[in-house]
Formats: C-alpha cells, structure tokens, sequence
C-alpha cells in the first residue's frame, strides 16, 4: 500500500507545490488575521484611522498567529510534535488548547479597543470551533483548515445578510465559499484529508460561526 507521500508525489509537482502554498498562506492560524483585515476594510470599521486599523491587525496577529506559531515550535522542539503541521491527530490537543486560548484572549483584545459585538463573538465562535474539531479529532481526523476559512465564510455570510459589508456583499460571500473549495481542493490533492474530512470541518466552522453570531448579534 503506497503512503499518502508517495501519492502526492505521483501528482504533477506544480500541483502539490500550489496545494503546499494554498495550505501554509490559509493555516488556520493565519486566517483570523485575514478576518481582522476583512472586519476594518469592508465594514464600518474602515472609517477608523489608518494607525488604528494597523495597530489592531497587528495586535491580532500577535495574539492568534505568532503565539500559537512559538507554542508549536516548543512543542516540535520537545518531541512533543513531529511537524509543524501536527500530521498526527494525536499531537493535537495541546496545540488545539492553545490555540483555543488565544482566541480567546483575541476576543479579549478586540473587547478592550471597543470593537463592535460582532467582532467580539467572532472570536468566541472560533473557540467554540476549535474546542469541538479538537474533541471531534480524537477519532476522526476533521479537517481545521476548512473550519477556520468556513468560519471566515460565515462570518462574510452574516455581514452580507445584514448588508454590513462595504460594496458587493454577494460578491464576498461567493468569494468566501470558492475559498474554501480552494483549501478543501488542497488539502485533498496533498492527502491530508478525505472529502468528508473537509467538508465537514468546513460546516463545522460556517455553522458554529453563523449560529454563535446569530443568537448573540440581533
């Protein structure tokens, strides 16, 4: 039986080498900061000051993608992770733990700025997403580079629905979900994930997100 290595290198390479790039720029702890972008861009937010929205994006960075990234490193360091990428759902949990944390603490940071409500509990949703994708992955490998972008997805969809969104709000929504095919396709081709691996990491996150946002955000 060939290893899912020996399968991705039987694909052309500049397939696996796009599905590889696809993978690292939307990790799942990147995309909190592409939200954070997305929140003082296309929002009402954007009316802030140029310094402001940086600063705040940059705070988020810190919180949700750098942190969790040195936390990772130690672990690798330790022994405690074989790669970065945590290939072994049963590496997952003290990653899963702190990454759960640090949205936390990111929800905790955009409640001292005075961010709006919504921004508020979109953090808390992808806590929520992570704690149950962590309890999920003790027996399945559930895929949590479709939960964080169907996160994304949903929160878009929530925005577009209450036309809180600066032009097209179909527009973004309809790029949001080719996002997630994006992801989902790489994750696929690389054999990280099966179908329904993918596919239900990214409902997880679109369902928790719009669910979390729906009964809090009226």
């Amino acid at each position: 039986m060939n290893s899912d290595n020996d399968k991705t290198t039987a694909l052309p390479r500049g397939l696996t080498l796009t599905a590889n790039i696809v993978s690292d720029v939307f990790s799942p702890l990147l995309v909190p900061t592409y939200a954070m972008i997305i929140a003082v861009m296309l929002t009402q937010l954007s009316i802030l000051g140029v310094g402001v929205r940086v600063t705040a994006c940059l705070g988020i960075t810190f919180i949700t993608a750098l942190l969790p990234m040195t936390f990772i490193f130690i672990l690798m360091r330790m022994g405690k992770v074989s790669d970065a990428s945590i290939s072994d759902p049963r590496e997952r949990t003290a990653p899963y733990m702190a990454t759960i944390i640090c949205y936390l603490g990111a929800s905790a940071y955009v409640y001292a700025i005075h961010a709006p409500l919504w921004l508020i509990i979109f953090f808390i949703g992808a806590a929520l997403t992570s704690a149950t994708a962590m309890l999920i992955t003790h027996w399945w490998k559930i895929s949590a580079h479709t939960g964080a972008t169907g996160g994304l997805a949903g929160i878009l969809f929530w925005l577009a629905d209450r036309n809180m969104l600066s032009g097209d709000g179909l527009l973004w929504v309809s790029l949001a979900f080719i996002l997630v095919g994006l992801v989902a396709s790489a994750r696929l081709i690389l054999n990280r994930h099966t179908l329904g691996q993918v596919a239900a990491g990214a409902a997880l996150g679109f369902g928790i997100e719009l669910a979390t946002l729906m009964a809090v955000c009226h």
